[in-house]
Order: C-alpha cells, then structure tokens, then sequence
C-alpha cells in the first residue's frame, strides 16, 4: 500500500472521503445490534428487549475497550506508516495480534462466568435476568473474533484505507440480517437466536478480513517468522493503547452505571433505554469518524514531519464535523416520533413517549459531540492519550452524577440532560488545553517521533 503524500488544499477533501467508508462501515456494524432489537422488539417484546439492551450495554462496554487498544496501536501504525517504514508497520501489528488475542479470550471468558453477578448489581429485574444472560455468555465468544478484526482494520485505515473494512463489514451485517430473522421470527429462539446471529456474523468478518490481508496487503502479512511480540513495542503500546482502552470504556461504564439507575424505572424505562442508546450510536457516528480522519492524518503528518499540516487538519477538520452535526439534528428533531415508532415493540406507548421526550433533548446535543471529537482526536493523533481520558472520565462523571441526583425528579429525561451537561463540562476542559497548546505551539509542545525513536522500539 503505497503512502500518499497530504497537502494543505487536500486535507477537506481527504478527511470527508476517509469519513464517509467508516461512517457506512460503522452504520453497516451498528446494523447488528439495531437489527437485534428491532427483531426482538417485535418478535419477543419489551422484557426480550430490556434484557438485549442490558446484555448489549455489556458486551459493548468490552468491544470498546478492545477497540481503544487496536486504537492506540493505530496511532504507532500511522507514525510508522509516516515514517515510511514498513518493517515497523508489520512488527507492531504482530505484537498486538498476539498479545492481544490472548488478553481478549481470557477476558471475554471471566465476562461470561461472571453474568450472573453482573446482572444481579445492576439491579436487573428476575423476569428479565435470564435472557440477558444467555445473550451475553453466546455474545463473550464472538468478542475474541472482534478484537481480531480490528486490530487488521485499524492498521487498514491508519495506513489510509478504510473502503475495505467497510465491505468486509457490509458483508458481515447481511449475514447478521439473515440469520436474525431466521433464528428469531423463524426458529423463534429469542434472545439467543439474535445473540447467535451476531457471533457468526462477527466470526465471518474476522475470517474474511484476516485471509485478504495475509493475500494482498505485504506490509501486514503475517507468516510463521513473522508472528513475533516485541517487548519494547508491547510495553509502548500498552502505554498508548491502554489509555485510549480506557477512554473508550469510560463512556459505556458510565452507561452501565446509569442503567443500573434507569432500571429501578420498570421494564418499558429499561427498553426505552435499549433503543435510545441504539440511536445514539448510529448519531455519533459522523463526528466519530470524521475525528478518526482527523487523528490518523495528524499521526502521519507528525510521522512525515509534516508540522505545517498539523493545524489546518484540526481547523477543517472541525468544519466537518459541525456540518454533519447539522444534517443529525435535523433528523432526530423533525423525525424522532416516527423513529422510536418503528423501533419499539407494537402498543408500547410508554416507551415511545419516553423514548421521544429524549431525543427531543438530546438532538441539539450532537453539535457538542462533533466538538469533543475534534479535540480528542486531534490529541491522539499528537500521541497525547491522557488528555482525551481526562475529559471523558469528567463527562462521566459529571453525568453520573446528574442522573442518580435527578432522576427522581425528572424521570428518564434526566438520562438526556445528564449527557448534554456532562457534553458541556467535557469540552470546556478539552478546548482549555487546546488554547493552553495554542498559546505554546504545537510543536514546542509534543515531541516528534524521529527515526532513531521510532526504531528503539524495535
């Protein structure tokens, strides 16, 4: 895969078109789980559902985290990729292939022998507790799968390419759409049947994926000789990688906190919540996407010492990402009735009500979020990792806080403006030390990956 030089009149055009296959990509991914409850809502209903959102909060709260670490990796991928040194590109990839694989089936394993526990601290109702069990324990075996697909399909778009992780994943949700409606409104296996859909749909990307890459892309082909882990690049990437684990697991635990809340509500509270943290996902997807384009050229332009680039990708990166937050908007505001109507189960007023009342809050809230990922992106690609950490951590906590004080008074409307405050505080510390760097430069500030440091990790 041969590097391609940025320049200053490129950059929009090059993060518009790097955002757009991830951002399909992700809404291809995000079909499974939307898909899941969609199958459920209507073919199992509201105690199915509640115990899909639970279980799926879960689940999700691991694969982020597995995606933080490939993350973190990415970032040394790109300064490698920079670099133009493709023998380190393929040193790092091998050591968190198998470093990772193995954290991941021995973590995804305590994940499924714990269930019971877990389920019992959020206070999930009885009769909603079995079926969320056996959806996460099926769930844990596909998570080693995940991990092993994104660590290839980070390295993919770290070096620039993000159209062939977006087909292997389109491939992967068809499979996941078939299997769920004949597991489910077929075979009628409930909540296992979706849970299963998912696994092999998950196993199928992580297969595909790994056989292209070993057949057409030199720089990550892993043979035999090549399966090596690298003390000196494991110990960086774990530095790297395990902040931006964290960061990235930050925001679901704090779900998880809140669910534990939300579900005291009642059962149509809890599947309200299942459908609106789907219509989350797939609304921050732009500003996430948009902001991986940022971090990933950021990181190439530091590894090419390119310092003249640096600025303008955060500038026209941030335009990006406000105007995706408008076409976002405008869509949940003027459509959020018709949205949660078709996700919920048939009759269930309650939970429509509920569910439109949160998106009529939290639309205008998506401007925020193309915000924090501007400045967290732009962050990671500098290589500082503990800043976005920082400001997640006070946003969780600050919504956190919001929704256990408030919930009584507001109902599940305090879900909403826990979010958006805690949004609030989260960029005001982040623009803060974008203003502190400002006033410092940039590159007085960060230290620049030269050759001699990027081959000590060798």
């Amino acid at each position: 895969m041969q590097y391609e030089s940025l320049e200053k009149k490129d950059i929009i055009g090059r993060l518009f078109w790097y955002a757009v296959p991830l951002i399909i990509g992700n809404i291809v991914l995000l079909s499974y789980d939307l898909v899941d409850a969609l199958v459920i809502s209507k073919f199992v209903g509201e105690i199915g559902l509640a115990a899909v959102s639970n279980a799926g909060q879960i689940s999700s709260f691991i694969l982020l985290f597995f995606y933080g670490l490939c993350m973190g990796a990415s970032v040394i991928v790109s300064e490698y990729y920079g670099a133009r040194d493709m023998a380190g590109v393929k040193l790092e990839v091998s050591t968190v292939f198998i470093s990772g694989s193995i954290f991941a089936i021995i973590l995804s394993s305590i994940i499924a022998l714990l269930s019971p526990r877990i389920f019992s601290m959020l206070q999930l109702p009885d009769l909603v507790m079995r079926d969320a069990i056996a959806y996460l324990r099926i769930a844990c075996i596909g998570l080693p799968f995940v991990f092993v697909y994104n660590v290839f399909a980070n390295a993919m778009k770290a070096m620039g390419n993000s159209k062939i992780p977006t087909f292997f994943l389109a491939l992967s949700a068809v499979i996941n759409i078939i299997l769920d409606l004949i597991f489910v409104a077929v075979f009628s296996w409930g909540v296992a049947g979706a849970s299963f859909a998912t696994v092999l749909a998950q196993v199928s990307t992580c297969i595909i994926t790994y056989i292209y890459v070993q057949i057409t892309i030199v720089e990550l082909r892993l043979g035999l000789k090549d399966m090596v882990v690298k003390k000196r690049l494991l110990i960086r990437t774990f530095k790297d990688g395990i902040i931006s684990a964290i960061q990235q697991a930050v925001p679901p635990l704090g779900r998880i906190l809140i669910i534990a809340k939300v579900n005291t509500l009642g059962v149509a509270a809890i599947a309200a919540n299942g459908i609106i943290a789907r219509i989350d996902s797939f609304a921050i997807l732009p500003a996430q996407n948009i902001g991986m384009g940022i971090m990933t050229y950021t990181a190439q332009s530091r590894g090419a010492r390119r310092d003249d680039l640096i600025y303008d990708i955060f500038k026209k990166g941030f335009i990006l990402e406000m105007g995706f937050a408008a076409i976002i908007f405008a869509i949940l505001f003027f459509f959020k009735y018709d949205i949660m109507v078709f996700l919920s189960p048939r009759d269930s007023f309650e939970v429509i009500a509920l569910g439109n009342s949160y998106l009529h809050i939290m639309s205008f809230g998506y401007f925020l979020v193309g915000i924090v990922n501007t400045l967290q992106c732009f962050f990671r690609g500098m290589g500082n990792m503990s800043l976005t950490l920082y400001s997640s951590i006070i946003n969780i906590v600050i919504k956190v806080f919001i929704v256990y004080t408030f919930i009584d008074v507001l109902g599940f409307d305090a879900v909403a403006w826990g979010t958006i405050i805690g949004w609030i505080f989260m960029n005001a510390y982040g623009y803060a030390m974008h203003l502190y760097y400002k006033k410092h430069k940039w590159a007085d500030v960060y230290v620049y990956p030269t050759k001699e440091q990027l081959d000590k990790y060798r």
